[in-house]
């Protein structure tokens, strides 16, 4: 140990030692170029100053011959900064003031040999030098200048935002090069004001960071779409980060139509009342958009509490019945041939069938682009973006499904029209309305929703159903609602400078919630509910086929939907409803396409439900 203490004393002792003379040999040089260089500008305060301790050949190099130097026939060669702050040089090259303005260390850093720390705070005093050059209105006196200038060291100075060696200039830039540029000043911007310690000595909050992340111009930046989304310096203007209150600011109202027509070139002046940060303003409440909010919670917690219910119920009562068959000896799949009537019937035409299979494949990429813009900070939303080709072709997957979704709802409601007036005959539609066949709700519906409850508690028999049960109906007038809602919202977010024309911008607010939450209402409902109810019920897992085969068997229809079976019976309408059974490639499709959506819809149930616990 003593050992390694003596060579320690020992080394640092001869460096001590060389650098005496050497700054003592240095110090002899400079006072020998001063001698003739004695200006004040060369000879006052270099000792001083930060480079005091070097020679004046240290810079100016290349000086080997005094007399030939002081008769002015040979002068030094060029300083090169470089050749000591290799670091700086290497960012600075490629600073915009070396590229386009052809600047050199001495335009910032003038009388260098009189250069000495500044004993200002350093986001003052570097505020001081940029403003020789730049105009001091355009930043000291806009906001963050102005408070740096006032001695808040939390306000963000030039080079907190545009760095100090290595800025990057907007001018001649790429659309791709200023997408990125415009992304790091955000994440810049967003460095401070999500800063809890930062905003609560600036009577902030970090809400305005949150609710930006939760717009549509902070989620597609989170899944990369950096060139389509607006970062904060494109509504703030830059360097203008006044307070809307104030005359001179971008987001004065009277200057608000004007900076939001940058981007949106097609909007009404009612545009404006659009809200960026919902919420984020102290003080400040917005009762339109905390009703919408609490309609859609109320919306979503009465539907799931009651079908979630619901589904549990039916799930214990038919397990329990599988259990009891069971143990009493009964032989539910047995080898030998039953005697069972296998005649084939019609349950779903061609029509249905394709329209059924065209709403699976716009509905799953509805929610495959959708929700990663909804879910955009999960470590899934970019993985599923880019299956799909990137945020730009996600984007354009998910609006031509939702128009193939818009039309399938605008031929559904072709059909429904049709079925109520057939042949425009207006007599008799409510009767038609209330019939078996309808979709539409009826009294019989309530009493089978108690008899079905009674039935999940061994109160009585299961209720007898016919053509549509009271689930089924739900789930078509579901997308009346949730075309409405979710459709016409939709297009609002996809036009809202066109929607201006017709609504205040507040309700463009109201549309992005409602729009969200109506989507997760409806994938959450239809990969639970809706899968128990016609593939997950134990009498009918794994799949149930008949909406891709269009057939299922008399025996399934006489024991599922017993009212039906009768009124056909009755009606003498049953021989006309016998068909053939599917052929092969039927079955097969119908087996690998509504395994595999069944698959496919639990694991974006899974990932959705991932999002919603632990985001």
């Amino acid at each position: 140990m003593s050992k390694i203490l003596f060579r320690t004393i020992f080394i640092l002792a001869a460096l001590w030692m060389t650098w005496i003379p050497t700054q003592a040999v240095a110090q002899a040089q400079t006072a020998k170029c001063q001698t003739c260089h004695s200006d004040s500008a060369y000879a006052d305060h270099f000792a001083s100053s930060v480079h005091g301790n070097n020679a004046c050949t240290s810079c100016h190099t290349g000086i080997d011959n005094i007399s030939r130097h002081s008769a002015g026939e040979k002068k030094s060669n060029p300083v090169r900064c470089a050749s000591c702050h290799k670091e700086t040089a290497a960012a600075f090259i490629k600073d915009v003031h070396a590229t386009s303005q052809n600047m050199t260390c001495v335009d910032c850093h003038q009388k260098i040999h009189m250069v000495t720390k500044s004993d200002k705070p350093a986001k003052i005093a570097v505020q001081e030098k940029c403003v020789r050059c730049h105009n001091p209105e355009d930043f000291a006196l806009m906001g963050h200048g102005k408070a740096v200038a006032a001695g808040n060291a939390d306000s963000a100075t030039c080079t907190d935002c545009h760095r100090l060696h290595g800025i990057t200039g907007m001018s001649g830039a790429t659309p791709k090069e200023a997408a990125l540029l415009s992304e790091a000043y955000t994440a810049r911007c967003k460095s401070c004001h999500a800063d809890s310690g930062v905003t609560k000595r600036n009577n902030l909050s970090t809400a305005i960071s949150d609710t930006y992340d939760q717009t549509y111009h902070g989620k597609v930046l989170q899944v990369g779409n950096i060139e389509r989304a607006a970062g904060c310096a494109d509504c703030h203007t830059g360097h203008n980060t006044l307070k809307s209150s104030d005359p001179h600011s971008a987001l004065h109202p009277d200057n608000l139509y004007g900076s939001c027509k940058t981007c949106h070139t097609t909007m009404h002046k009612r545009f404006v009342s659009f809200e960026a940060h919902p919420g984020a303003v102290k003080g400040k409440t917005y009762r339109a958009l905390h009703i919408a909010e609490v309609f859609m919670i109320v919306l979503l917690v009465g539907t799931f509490a009651f079908f979630w219910l619901h589904t549990f119920l039916w799930w214990r009562r038919a397990y329990l019945d599988k259990c009891r068959k069971r143990k009493a000896g009964f032989i539910e799949d047995s080898l030998a041939p039953e005697c069972l009537d296998e005649k084939q019937i019609q349950r779903f035409s061609v029509t249905q069938r394709v329209m059924h299979v065209l709403l699976i494949l716009s509905f799953f990429t509805l929610v495959g682009t959708g929700f990663p813009i909804k879910y955009s900070e999960t470590a899934w939303a970019k993985v599923l973006v880019n299956i799909w080709g990137g945020p730009y072709m996600a984007g354009l997957f998910h609006r031509i499904a939702a128009l193939v979704l818009c039309a399938l709802f605008l031929y559904t409601l072709w059909l429904s029209i049709r079925f109520l007036f057939p042949k425009w005959q207006l007599r008799g539609w409510i009767g038609r309305l209330l019939s078996p066949d309808s979709l539409f709700p009826n009294l019989k519906d309530l009493q089978d929703i108690k008899r079905m409850f009674l039935w999940f508690f061994n109160k009585g028999p299961m209720p007898k159903l016919d053509r549509w049960t009271y689930w089924e109906k739900f789930d078509f007038l579901a997308v009346f609602w949730g075309m409405t809602a979710i459709g016409l919202s939709g297009f609002m977010l996809w036009f809202p400078g066109l929607f201006s024309y017709i609504v205040p911008g507040w309700v463009i607010n109201i549309a992005t919630i409602v729009h969200s939450e109506e989507a997760f209402l409806a994938a959450v409902f239809i990969f639970t509910v809706h899968f128990f109810n016609n593939h997950i019920v134990p009498n009918k897992f794994p799949l149930e086929p008949n909406i891709f085969t269009g057939r299922y068997t008399l025996e399934a229809m006489r024991e599922e939907r017993p009212l039906e079976y009768e009124r056909m019976v009755t009606e003498g309408k049953l021989e006309s409803l016998k068909r053939v059974g599917p052929g092969l490639w039927a079955q097969l499709f119908a087996s690998v396409f509504g395994l595999a959506s069944l698959v496919l819809g639990l694991f974006l149930l899974g990932l959705i439900f991932w999002a919603v616990l632990f985001y």
